[in-house]
């Protein structure tokens, strides 16, 4: 198997995949691609962009149930790698094609379609990214390579998945070249007291800020868990959904009720359990972005409380 000759296959139904094909198309090896559209108009705009920009052979999705393994028989990619696809995927009808699987979260413990998420409103001190071969069940194919970072207070949910893609190249370069030498991977040594656990998507109880439990911290972590994609974390005033953007833990003490928005020279701040308050610059609502110096707009002034 030959660098000039290996051709890589590439399943995915978001942008995720592009620097890990950019790069390989870039050392000669030959990719394809299979794109199941993204429900996303941005993320569609982008993916359309990149292939016709790259013109790397790829085939768009219409019948979930067989287009990917038309594609393969048609491609036979000797390796394939699956970087975001919705569905579960049937290996015994890949031929014995070696696959496997990019998944933005560390295994065992953050299974399921969301880990950057989870990760994130969970407080991780550490964010994890795993590639592991792929299995007749999600996330559950033996793990190949595994990368962790610390867990900064300017990560989002959308910086963690796009730094996932940046970091991912390093761990297929890692499998095609153990391929190409037919040698067995890296031992992976699994975390000492690591428990499996799968996490759903995220339903609307999952991103509404609960004022009267959530401190400060909290707050703050599920406020990054939800941007961009939610456009923030939720709460709601006089029956409007508000969404915060942002937010920042401060060092302002309030006996205030969580919830409470204590409108100040420099900002808005807003009460949470425990007596802190977080500091949030610039909010979602009416379909609308809204900074914070434009919240007495919508009634949202000094006094007043969110999640009511």
């Amino acid at each position: 198997m030959s660098k000039q000759t290996m051709r890589i296959g590439i399943i995915s139904n978001c942008d995720l995949f592009i620097p890990m094909a950019y790069t390989l198309a870039n050392q000669g090896l030959q990719v394809c691609i299979f794109y199941a559209p993204s429900e996303d108009p941005i993320v569609h705009q982008k993916v359309n962009g990149f292939i016709q920009a790259s013109k790397l052979p790829s085939r768009y999705e219409t019948n979930p149930a067989d287009d990917v393994y038309d594609w393969l028989k048609d491609t036979q990619p000797e390796t394939v790698f699956v970087c975001g696809y919705r569905h579960l995927l049937d290996v015994t009808r890949f031929s014995g094609v070696p696959a496997y699987n990019i998944h933005p979260g560390p295994l065992p413990s953050f299974r399921g379609p969301s880990p950057a998420f989870w990760q994130l409103k969970t407080g991780q001190p550490t964010l994890g990214f795993t590639i592991h071969e792929l299995s007749s069940r999600f996330d559950a194919g033996k793990v190949v390579w595994t990368r962790s970072i610390a867990n900064l207070p300017q990560y989002h949910y959308g910086m963690v998945q796009q730094l996932c893609s940046q970091l991912c190249v390093e761990g297929v370069a890692i499998i095609l070249n153990a391929l190409r030498q037919l040698a067995p991977f890296p031992e992976i040594a699994a975390t000492e007291g690591t428990t499996g656990a799968y996490h759903k998507r995220p339903q609307l109880k999952d991103v509404l800020i609960d004022w009267g439990k959530m401190d400060a911290l909290e707050i703050c972590n599920l406020i990054r868990a939800c941007n961009p994609w939610n456009k923030g974390a939720l709460t709601v005033f006089q029956g409007q959904e508000v969404k915060l953007m942002d937010g920042m833990v401060t060092e302002l003490q309030t006996a205030h009720p969580p919830g409470t928005i204590m409108v100040r020279g420099d900002g808005l701040y807003i009460a949470c359990a425990g007596g802190k308050s977080i500091k949030s610059n610039m909010l979602y609502m009416h379909d609308g972005y809204l900074p914070s110096y434009h919240t007495s707009i919508y009634g949202l002034n000094h006094g007043v409380r969110l999640g009511s």
